[in-house]
């Protein structure tokens, strides 16, 4: 689930505050201070590939309106938020000229070494895009996506065909960055015209299934045209792949600020006392309280949300009692946490709340015991991570 600015402004802020104590360990502090930095700005979201591909195009798609067109001429273009439409132009010189109005409808300067665009789009506080040209020789393309790939959290390669130089080029990215990326393939209606898109999608479904998030192909102009024609045009702005790819990097993006959120939720509650106001504050749990047997199965499907509630924060408060968590112990208690909430939702009669919410524990259980192979304190925050987001998910399962 997306999670707005207004939603992440006072956990950041709390945060912040939990840093400034002094009184986590230097280890905890580093990944406590990456993750704020995380919070406090948008998503990047990084489009790539080779000249001509319709890397302007695909932004201009996914941003519903035209605001790059063919005005980049193969220059970086970052597309943030800012009060008012603006484009500013870097010079080799240090200098920046600003323009008010879109990069599509301005002269660009013959200097210029990189674009900003300021939209008053509110979408952009939570996600930014930046267009990243790769040109030159292999040696500089790679090190201009390797540039990519250390400041972008989701990347989007455009290609037509994606060949084997392109792939050879994406097979060295680290496995991080691959698994928040999407292959498009675009220009979609041209090979559907030449009648080679289904082969071509075939081809290269095993080289995506291991490098990429999916493969997408997109009309990026034909989804352009229905989000601007006057008529909404649903039928084409599905049948361009247009759709499918913004829900998608859309979803990619929630995770990945649902994700930060209990991170920061779980620093917050081990060192930094309770949450913000506006979020629920966790019930009052004994540190001095016994391990407890595994609960009796849950009656309803609230029962057994509450019961993960429960154990995830008296998981929490005995970590914090015995002097910060152990990964072995963590690890060894979420499994068992997930395993009860199964037996709990087998229990219960069948109904499609349910049986959605048995799907998401068995995928729950299946990422924890991945966890469970690695056996440190990342697997451990990644598992407890896990918990909270599990307990999310089942909250948003509608009755019935």
């Amino acid at each position: 689930m997306s999670l707005s600015q207004r939603d992440i402004t006072p956990l950041a802020g709390q945060l912040e505050h939990t840093l400034s104590t002094g009184l986590l360990p230097p280890d905890v502090t580093g990944w406590g201070s990456q993750l704020l930095q995380r919070l406090r700005q948008p998503v990047r979201v990084a489009v790539t590939g080779a000249p001509g591909t319709g890397k302007s195009a695909l932004i201009d798609m996914l941003l519903g309106r035209v605001v790059i067109g063919r005005a980049a001429a193969g220059l970086p273009v970052e597309i943030c938020y800012g009060p008012e439409e603006q484009v500013v132009f870097d010079t080799p010189a240090g200098t920046r000229r600003q323009q008010a109005g879109c990069l599509a409808d301005t002269a660009v300067p013959p200097d210029a070494l990189r674009v900003r665009q300021h939209l008053p789009d509110l979408r952009l506080r939570a996600h930014s895009f930046c267009e990243i040209p790769l040109a030159g020789p292999p040696g500089r393309q790679q090190d201009t996506l390797q540039q990519a790939a250390a400041m972008a959290d989701i990347i989007l390669w455009c290609s037509e065909t994606f060949p084997e130089a392109e792939q050879a080029l994406w097979s060295a990215m680290p496995d991080s960055t691959k698994d928040h990326s999407f292959l498009v393939l675009t220009m979609a209606d041209r090979q559907i015209m030449r009648g080679i898109l289904p082969g071509l999608i075939q081809s290269l479904e095993p080289v995506a299934a291991e490098e990429f998030l999916g493969v997408y192909p997109v009309a990026a102009i034909q989804g352009l045209t229905a989000q601007t024609a006057g008529a909404p045009a649903e039928g084409l702005w599905r049948s361009s792949g247009g759709r499918q790819l913004a829900e998608d990097v859309q979803r990619q993006i929630g995770l990945g600020r649902a994700s930060d959120a209990d991170q920061a939720e779980l620093l917050i509650r081990q060192f930094g006392g309770p949450l913000p106001a506006d979020a629920p504050p966790p019930p009052a749990v004994s540190t001095a309280r016994p391990a407890a047997a595994p609960p009796a199965p849950a009656a309803s499907l609230a029962a057994a949300l509450d019961q993960l509630h429960s154990g995830a924060e008296d998981m929490l408060a005995q970590a914090e009692a015995a002097g910060g968590p152990q990964a072995g112990p963590v690890l060894a208690h979420c499994m068992d946490l997930i395993r009860s909430l199964s037996a709990s939702l087998e229990a219960l009669p069948g109904s499609a709340a349910v049986s959605a919410a048995r799907d998401a524990a068995q995928d729950g259980e299946e990422l924890l015991m991945l966890c469970q192979l690695e056996q440190d304190e990342d697997a451990a925050i990644d598992a407890v991570t896990l918990l909270f987001q599990l307990k999310k998910e089942l909250a948003e399962v509608p009755p019935g």
